[in-house]
């Protein structure tokens, strides 16, 4: 999984190929907004100044947005990334890149929130219990980038640790239900009736049974049962007339 800081890996090789002569620093500044689902919200944005402009211009040109969005999703192929937005302000030499980042948190095996940041022990500042910020400052080429992230957690989310992971890079985890709360408490009612059935299923084993040799199956041709077949009556002789005997 490719980390957060990625995001602006090949944006800054590029701009630092700029010009290497130029004494003012980079400004950049990194907005992360993320949601109850773990996707992320981003927002790009540097300042120059005249001469920084100019180079950016010739470098980019019109093609400021496809260029841009080419170095991002290759810092970033772990993500599905959509709904692309550029801007550019020609008058104070800047520009802003925006776009949703899918999957940015993932969730660990203790249910936890887990935000990888892919850098050891960074300048972390806490604004809030779930707004930080992070500062870093690099040189390359001559040229001085003064980075800043800003990570905004969602307002559901509770229990925020900086922590590390196995590797000792820093990460953001933060306890939070996934949904929001009715979805929580809609979980919570279909795991109590879930249960319930078990319950009874092992308790009363013969109760669906019942139900279903009571259960007649539609279209289903019921045999009647064969009448006793019929008693013939005997008819009874009638006597001897016994003026036969006589007569002959």
């Amino acid at each position: 999984m490719k980390k957060i800081y990625l995001v602006a890996a090949l944006i800054l090789a590029t701009v630092l190929r700029l010009s290497a002569q130029q004494v003012d620093p980079l400004k950049q500044t990194i907005t992360a907004d993320v949601d109850n689902r773990g996707d992320a919200h981003f927002t790009l944005s540097m300042s120059y100044n005249t001469s920084q402009w100019d180079n950016f211009k010739s470098n980019y040109g019109s093609n400021a947005l496809d260029l841009l969005k080419r170095q991002e999703e290759r810092a970033l192929p772990g993500y599905y990334m959509q709904n692309w937005d550029y801007k550019e302000d020609p008058t104070s030499h800047s520009w802003s890149l925006s776009f949703d980042a899918l999957g940015l948190a993932r969730i660990d095996d203790n249910g936890n929130w887990v935000i990888d940041l892919d850098q050891k022990k960074p300048d972390v500042t806490k604004i809030s219990d779930r707004n930080y910020a992070l500062t870093n400052t690099m040189t390359n080429y001559g040229v001085i980038v003064q980075q800043i992230m800003k990570i905004n957690l969602p307002a559901g989310a509770k229990n925020v640790v900086q922590d590390k992971d196995a590797f000792g890079k820093a990460i953001f985890t933060y306890e939070m239900t996934p949904g929001g709360g009715a979805a929580h408490f809609l979980f919570i009612i279909v795991g109590v009736l879930l249960i319930a059935a078990s319950v009874l299923t092992y308790l009363k084993p013969d109760l669906l049974k019942f139900g279903q040799r009571q259960r007649v199956k539609p279209f289903t041709v019921v045999t009647a049962q064969q009448a006793p077949a019929a008693v013939t009556p005997i008819t009874p002789e009638p006597p001897a007339n016994p003026n036969i005997e006589k007569q002959a």
